[in-house]
């Protein structure tokens, strides 16, 4: 008896040997058994219910040979049916679903697509320059550019596109990057590239191309990158070459790109607010040897240092550096820029007045700043000390105060820093006593400090407060007591006067300006502290009383906030009852309201 095993593509087939005797045949196909075939000595297999699910039988005669061929069925279905057969009733088996991701499948995916483009296999549309022409993908090129998309979407037939506007080197590069995602770049030839990248809008190679011009700015290429970056509107790029250009235009003067900038581009560096120099005067020397280095350019020199900030150069340097140059003498617009400098060093007081943008400096920024005062609880010397507070080196000293003062107040109007009042000595038991009326100007461009009119009369702990180009003083006390009266600082004329004065005096208090008007809160009156309210009103020369505080406050602060309402607080120093209550006061509707007091503080 033979068994043969019988390899098949489908399904495999088992040839079973065929017994005429039942007996026989019964045992040697019991499934119970495996062992010697009867008088043959060869081994055989039983057939299992699990093994043939279904069986066909079929005779065949060969020779004195009969056999029976068993078809196993082994379909994929069957697999599936068999392995969820075991998921039934649960069996213990957490089924919990995850996701996983095949990093390679892109790339993969991607490198398929390319070789299939480069065998030109299933390609299904044409997309031709004026001297070449390139097949691809259709499905490709509309995932990747909303300009195919649009197109393939409105007529998915479409076999050819032609785009004469592009050149072939930088349809190339966009094709390449469509198939793999990636593209050599150089500044050679990126203005193709992004030209054929915008006009097929793929948005992912634009940012490419500008984040690759802003990794490669340098000084030598700084102006082209700018120019690049102007001519296809790619904002990022063109505000990271012109703040490059500021940071280093020292260095940049200096190259041969900049003798070869329009007057269009070189008067947009020089009237920025942000360009880094030593000195104005060092960019009045830059403006001239970019003027002298053409002879048409001439006509641009009044012009072009229009933007030169003469009023930040000192009268000694505008007569050394400046009226030297014989163009700021013979070109008559360009002596009057001179003249208008001199005029502004030779008028101090009317200076508030003469701010313009030839006055302001470049790169400005705002620092806290500390005057004079007591420079410890225990120590009765008085300070002159001026200090600001840089945000790299910490506090830093500026020019010292004209003279000692402590409960002095300040305020910074038009630019320039004003010290008013307080006192010239340190006496705790009578500090009214030594009140005084100094009043002086600081300038940060120059860091030097002159002498003001005085006050009318001597103030400490009283306010000082900024309205529409003027300052008003209000209230405190002298030697002589308690003060009602207000006085406004005019600085063309270098002079105080005379206002209406508080219906009572008062010291101790605090002012803030909100609303077209100046606001006075709290205060020490008539032996206490009070919860008074009012406003002074300028145009109308008055005062008006508001809702009361809802707690008495002096020594206190008061800011404005916006929506017309200003801000309260107290907060004393250790060793005095320790208080802390916040007010607003909204002005239009006259109504007050208390908000979430700050922690108390020593």
């Amino acid at each position: 008896m033979n068994i043969t095993l019988l390899n098949c593509t489908m399904t495999p087939v088992i040839l079973v040997p065929h017994i005429a005797s039942q007996k026989e045949s019964s045992a040697e196909t019991s499934p119970s058994q495996v062992g010697d075939a009867p008088h043959t000595g060869r081994k055989f297999l039983p057939v299992t219910a699990t093994m043939a699910p279904k069986k066909k039988t079929v005779r065949k005669n060969k020779g004195n040979i009969n056999e029976m061929t068993i078809i196993v069925e082994d379909s994929p279905l069957n697999k599936l049916n068999a392995l969820n057969g075991l998921l039934e009733g649960g069996n213990g088996l957490s089924c919990i679903s995850s996701e996983l991701t095949d990093a390679s499948y892109g790339p993969n995916l991607l490198e398929g697509l390319s070789k299939m483009r480069q065998e030109s296999f299933l390609c299904d549309l044409v997309i031709g320059t004026k001297t070449k022409s390139f097949d691809v993908h259709k499905s490709v090129m509309a995932s990747c550019s909303e300009y195919f998309y649009n197109i393939l979407k409105k007529d998915p037939s479409t076999q050819r596109v032609d785009l004469s506007d592009i050149a072939p080197l930088g349809l190339a590069t966009v094709i390449a990057y469509a198939y793999t995602g990636k593209l050599t770049l150089s500044l050679y030839t990126i203005g193709s590239i992004i030209s054929a990248a915008i006009y097929l809008q793929i948005h992912t190679l634009v940012k490419m191309c500008s984040d690759f011009l802003i990794q490669e700015m340098s000084v030598e290429n700084c102006m082209y990158i700018a120019n690049i970056a102007e001519t296809y509107s790619l904002r990022n790029a063109k505000a990271a070459a012109q703040k490059f250009i500021r940071d280093n235009f020292l260095e940049f003067a200096e190259s041969d790109q900049f003798m070869k900038l329009t007057f269009e581009q070189i008067n947009e560096l020089l009237i920025d607010d942000d360009l880094q120099l030593p000195s104005e005067i060092v960019a009045f020397q830059i403006a001239m040897k970019w003027l002298e280095f053409d002879q048409k350019r001439v006509k641009y020199a009044a012009d072009l240092l229009s933007n030169i900030r003469f009023g930040t150069i000192s009268a000694q340097d505008l007569v050394s550096y400046v009226q030297s140059v014989p163009r700021m003498m013979q070109d008559a617009d360009c002596h009057k820029l001179l003249v208008d400098a001199m005029n502004y060093h030779l008028l101090p007081y009317h200076q508030n007045t003469l701010q313009s943008r030839r006055t302001r400096i470049r790169g400005g920024c705002r620092v806290l700043v500390t005057v004079g005062g007591r420079p410890g609880l225990t120590e009765k010397s008085l300070s002159r000390d001026v200090l600001y507070r840089d945000p790299e080196n910490g506090w830093s000293k500026l020019t010292e105060m004209p003279a000692k003062s402590f409960n002095q107040c300040v305020a910074v109007m038009d630019g320039f820093l004003y010290v008013a009042g307080g006192e010239d000595q340190n006496d705790a038991r009578n500090q009214a006593k030594h009140a005084v009326s100094n009043f002086c100007r600081y300038d940060p461009r120059f860091n030097t400090w002159i002498h003001l009119a005085s006050m009318n009369q001597k103030r400490t702990h009283f306010s000082l407060s900024v309205f529409n180009g003027l300052l008003y003083a209000v209230g405190g006390r002298n030697a002589e007591g308690g003060l009602a009266s207000l006085e406004c600082y005019v600085p063309s004329a270098n002079q105080w006067q005379p206002k209406a004065p508080l219906e009572v005096a008062r010291c101790c208090h605090g002012s803030a300006v909100a609303d077209g008007r100046v606001l006075v809160t709290g205060g020490y009156i008539g032996g206490a502290y009070s919860r008074s309210v009012c406003a002074y009103d300028p145009a109308r020369d008055a005062w008006q009383e508001l809702p009361a505080l809802s707690t008495p406050r002096g020594w206190h602060c008061t800011v404005t906030l916006g929506e017309g309402g200003f801000f309260s607080y107290t907060c004393l120093s250790k060793g005095f009852r320790k208080a802390s209550q916040e007010k607003i006061i909204k002005l239009k509707t006259n109504t007050d309201g208390k908000v979430t007091g700050i922690p108390p503080r020593g």
